[in-house]
C-alpha cells in the first residue's frame, strides 16, 4: 500500500493504471460539469473500488489532476506595465476563468476544505500568487513603511479573488458567470485603486 503512494515506485501496469485515472480526473475536470469518483472510475474504465485504491478520496485525486496550473505564468504574460489597477483586474480575471473552466471540481475543493479545515493548507492558493505578483511593482515603490497597508491589501483582495466569491456571485446573487467575473474584477479594481489613493509612495532614489 505504501508503494501505491508513491508513483516512481509502481510497476509498470499499475503506473498507467494510475495515470488512466489521473487522466480521465482532467478531461472530466475540463467540462466544468460536477465531478464525482464514480465518474472518474467509469471515465478510466476501472472500477471505483480500484480508484480509491490509488486514491483515498477525490480530492487527494484533483490535487493531482487540476491543482497545479501555474496561474502566475498565465498572469506574467498577460500583463503590460506597472498600474496596480490594470494588473489586479488581469489577475481577477485570469482567475476567474480558471474557475469556471474547472467549476466542478474546484467546487468539490472547495467544499472539501469548508467540511475539512485541516485540509485547506493543500490548496494551491492561487489567488495570493496571482494578488502578489499583480501588486508587486507598486508594492516596491510603497516601500517598508507601506508594507503593512499593502499585506491588508493583499489580504482583503483575497476574499474578492477567489473561487468562493465567484460562487456566491453566480449562486446566491443570479448573475450569469461572465456578470459575476465582471463584478469581481470591477469590485478588486476599486479595492486596489483606493489604496493606491491612500497608500503614499517611497520617493525614488536619484
Amino acid at each position: 500500500m505504501a508503494e501505491r503512494s508513491r508513483p516512481n515506485g509502481l510497476s509498470s501496469q499499475m503506473e498507467r493504471t494510475r495515470s488512466a485515472i489521473v487522466a480521465a480526473a482532467r478531461e472530466l475536470a475540463d467540462t466544468g460539469a460536477e465531478i464525482t469518483m464514480p465518474q472518474v472510475a467509469a471515465e478510466a474504465r476501472v472500477s471505483e473500488a480500484t480508484a480509491y485504491r490509488y486514491f483515498p478520496d477525490l480530492l487527494s485525486l484533483l490535487r493531482v489532476a487540476v491543482m497545479a496550473e501555474d496561474l502566475v505564468a498565465v498572469l506574467r504574460a498577460a500583463t503590460r506595465g506597472d498600474d496596480p489597477v490594470e494588473r489586479i483586474g488581469q489577475a481577477a480575471e485570469i482567475l476567474g476563468r480558471a474557475v469556471l473552466r474547472r467549476q466542478g471540481a474546484v467546487r468539490v475543493i472547495v467544499a472539501s476544505t469548508v467540511v475539512k479545515p485541516s485540509t485547506a493548507r493543500a490548496r494551491p492558493a492561487h489567488r495570493f500568487g496571482l494578488i502578489r505578483h499583480a501588486l508587486a511593482p507598486w508594492a516596491d515603490r510603497c516601500g517598508s513603511a507601506g508594507h503593512a497597508d499593502v499585506e491588508q491589501l493583499v489580504r482583503g483582495l483575497a476574499l474578492v479573488i477567489s473561487a468562493e466569491s465567484l460562487f456566491a456571485l453566480i449562486d446566491l446573487c443570479d448573475l450569469t458567470p461572465d456578470d459575476a467575473i465582471a463584478s469581481m474584477v470591477t469590485t478588486a479594481r476599486q479595492m486596489t485603486a483606493a489604496a493606491v489613493a491612500a497608500i503614499p509612495l517611497t520617493p525614488a532614489a536619484d
